[in-house]
């Protein structure tokens, strides 16, 4: 089965990369640039896993794990940044993210929380 995966990151080079990484792993691979876009991937397709960012402007991916948890949605949500810091992963620990890594993420880290995450998942169905 083909997992779908959602990337969200307001710096292109990093969806060309996490993209590239994962979509070579044999998923597919949907990428937004913004919240708003995440959001809107989020209500439209049924989304495994979902990887954001987060800062992503006005809003944080946070906001984007606030709003799957809101909705009940069967998804894990990995976060990732550029500047870890207590807060932040207090917070996405205390709304259930799978997972919080620091910038950069190396490949091997990435597919095999990604593997985990949607293993995870499978287990919960």
């Amino acid at each position: 089965m083909i997992s779908k995966i959602l990337i969200i990151d307001d710096e292109e080079s990093i969806l060309f990369v996490l993209q590239t990484h994962l979509s070579n792993q044999g998923h597919e691979v949907l990428t937004a640039k913004n919240y708003a876009l995440g959001l809107k991937a989020v209500s439209n397709t049924d989304i495994d896993l979902i990887i954001t960012d987060v800062a992503l402007g006005t809003h944080t991916g946070i906001d984007i794990l606030r709003e799957v948890r809101k909705r009940d949605l069967d998804c894990p949500v990995i976060i990732i940044t550029g500047s870890p810091n207590v807060e932040t992963k207090a917070d996405a620990t205390r709304l259930g993210a799978f997972d919080y890594l620091s910038k950069p993420v190396r490949k091997e880290t990435l597919v095999r929380v990604a593997s985990q995450a949607l293993q995870h998942k499978t287990h919960l169905n």
